[in-house]
């Protein structure tokens, strides 16, 4: 374990210690931590194991070379793929880093990570349920929608300044493997091995922040979300949905109560939309990989996507009876 990974653990159990500790005793909060971690693990296992096939498969080989060798149809594949996979955002960043190592645009990188947390097959039919289908539909087009203006955007910027690095080195560092199938198998434990603990650390880290900020925080933001009127409650709901991030299955019942309540439509799209696409989950994970330039890109794009599609969704009346 290097340096900075002793580090990020070391910060993750002071905080997760502090946190159960002040302003009062609270236990639930470092067990709630570790038990989320434990549902989790499947997941990290899946991630790791498709990074190690990325990394070492000759199919994938194949895909990384259709990729890379037009930038306009990345973006678009990346978005329509981010758009309909149920991956969430932290496990999408180790499989963009065994592509960006094989040379594939940032750009596309940058429009997965924004589409993908979004929503998948099964939370599109969970939304249309409790918030009805014009919602869950305009929700999709968003997420396709924010991969594509955002992969565009880093496209431009990458084309304006082609000398810059926008991608840490050491997200790009990885030992070549040999031609034989034993240098194959090789690749793919090492790159298994290294997806896995890199995942494993920050999803710990992601999920003490997410537990301090919702344990501080309360109801609070959820109350004076319901309570403002008119376009503020869109910027309002980015506000708190990208730091107070709830899992999007949980989220939908929560929102559908605040709406009766008086929310907007269109704050509880932009809730959803950046609670995913910049949740700390996501955030912390791509600034792993990117420098912070491209990070402060990833955040503006993320948020300027959340807002323009909760606006979007109160001037279209996107709300069925739920």
């Amino acid at each position: 374990m290097n340096t900075k990974a002793a580090m990020l653990g070391v910060i993750t159990a002071t905080l997760l210690v502090a946190g159960s500790l002040w302003p009062e005793p609270r236990l639930e909060l470092a067990w709630g931590v570790i038990v989320e971690l434990l549902r989790l693990l499947p997941l990290i296992l899946i991630v790791a194991v498709l990074a190690g096939w990325l990394a070492a498969s000759e199919l994938a080989q194949r895909f990384r070379g259709w990729l890379t060798s037009r930038p306009g149809r990345a973006i678009l594949t990346a978005s329509l793929i981010g758009a309909v996979t149920p991956v969430c955002g932290i496990a999408s960043v180790p499989l963009v880093a065994a592509l960006l190592r094989q040379g594939v645009p940032v750009a596309a990188a940058m429009a997965f990570w924004l589409s993908s947390p979004i929503t998948d097959p099964g939370m599109l039919l969970l939304t249309a349920g409790i918030l009805g289908w014009p919602f869950a539909a305009g929700k999709l087009l968003g997420a396709f929608l924010l991969g594509i203006g955002a992969g565009a955007v880093v496209q431009g910027i990458c084309h304006w300044s082609p000398q810059t690095r926008w991608v840490r080195q050491e997200a790009l560092e990885q030992d070549a493997p040999g031609s034989s199938d034993t240098g194959c198998r090789v690749h793919f434990l090492a790159e298994s091995t290294a997806t896995f603990l890199l995942v494993l650390r920050w999803l710990a880290f992601a999920l003490t922040l997410e537990a301090l900020v919702r344990s501080h925080l309360g109801d609070a933001g959820f109350i004076a979300m319901a309570s403002v009127e008119g376009s503020w409650a869109v910027p309002l709901a980015v506000a708190i949905g990208g730091p107070l991030y709830i899992e999007g299955y949980a989220a939908l019942p929560l929102l559908r109560s605040l709406i009766d309540m008086g929310l907007t439509p269109g704050a509880a799209m932009a809730f959803l939309i950046s609670g995913a696409a910049i949740s700390l989950y996501s955030a912390l994970a791509v600034w792993s990989l990117v420098r912070p330039l491209m990070f402060v890109l990833y955040l503006v794009l993320g948020i300027a996507g959340a807002l323009a599609a909760g606006w979007m969704t109160d001037l279209a009346g996107l709300m069925g009876s739920g």
